[in-house]
């Protein structure tokens, strides 16, 4: 691939690596999947473009409000969609992934009423170029989002790993039965389970809202490459998600360079069937003590 793609796939990683964090955080802490993730970072993201470019108001002000909207609606899938279906000490079942599609959906048309049908361009967080060496060319932009990305996935790194809250995060996610009958506080864990992926959505949303715009329509695709990023990166630790959105990104800038635009969807089909069949597990595996 030209240099000059570098760095916009780099963001597109970086894009679908946030999305898998947020499924990771639920499926981590709850062994379930968010498929509506990709409803909120559609929500959160047309909220902030909103609110910054179509009202002119400061952009602090469209991120913390893509991020409040983010927090709340993960609330109230997990009251209202997760809670009702969820049998004490059992995981996912149909019911509640028909349900959380079923959200997805929901949230995706909410956007379309509230915003409007027609994509919104995303607010620029800083303008300028950092780096420039001929065709390669490092935006201010560009290296906020890979800026905040990292600082994001480090600091959940941390939690997990370094605090009280983390280790009840997994060891819930590993045995949620087991965590029941030992009283550990499952529904409390999942409540923050789902506020965190709702904040991690919608701040991915309102972040990288700016390099095409953002539409109510593109709730379904965000959440299959954020779910495909999570099974190519693995669960084995926090930057598994990364490095399966990157690896997807890669895997499409080159599918597109070098047959085209229609050979995207080709392209992620055969990689989803690829990795299903012969690595589910994905590229970082847990271990297991024996």
């Amino acid at each position: 691939m030209p240099i000059e793609l570098v760095i916009p796939t780099l963001e597109t990683g970086c894009f679908f690596g946030l999305i898998a964090l947020a499924l990771f955080m639920v499926k981590e802490s709850a062994a379930l999947f968010n498929f509506a993730v990709g409803g909120l970072v559609v929500v959160g993201g047309m909220a902030g473009s909103s609110i910054a470019v179509e009202h002119g108001l400061p952009l602090v002000l469209g991120v913390l409000v893509a991020v409040v909207i983010g927090v709340a609606l993960g609330l109230c899938i997990e009251a209202l969609v997760v809670a009702p279906l969820v049998k004490p000490g059992k995981g996912e079942d149909h019911h509640v992934v028909m349900a959380l599609v079923a959200g997805l959906f929901a949230l995706q048309q909410i956007a379309g009423v509230a915003f409007g049908k027609s994509a919104l361009p995303g607010a620029t967080w800083v303008k300028g170029d950092v780096l420039e060496l001929g065709k390669f060319v490092v935006s201010a932009q560009a290296l906020v989002e890979i800026v905040v990305t990292v600082g994001l996935f480090v600091a959940i790194g941390l939690l997990l790993r370094r605090t009280k809250l983390g280790r009840q995060f997994r060891s819930i996610g590993d045995n949620t039965q087991a965590a029941t009958m030992l009283g550990m506080p499952v529904r409390r864990i999942r409540l923050l389970a789902f506020a965190s992926s709702g904040l991690i959505a919608g701040l991915a949303g309102v972040l990288f809202a700016n390099r095409a715009g953002i539409a109510f329509t593109s709730a379904l695709q965000f959440t299959l490459f954020g779910f495909l990023s999570f099974v190519i990166g693995g669960a084995a630790n926090v930057w598994g998600p990364l490095a399966g959105g990157l690896g997807l990104a890669i895997m499409q800038a080159a599918a597109i360079y070098y047959f085209g635009p229609a050979a995207l969807a080709y392209m992620t089909f055969g990689v989803a069937v690829l990795f299903f069949a012969l690595r589910p597990e994905g590229i970082f595996v847990k271990r297991v003590r024996a």
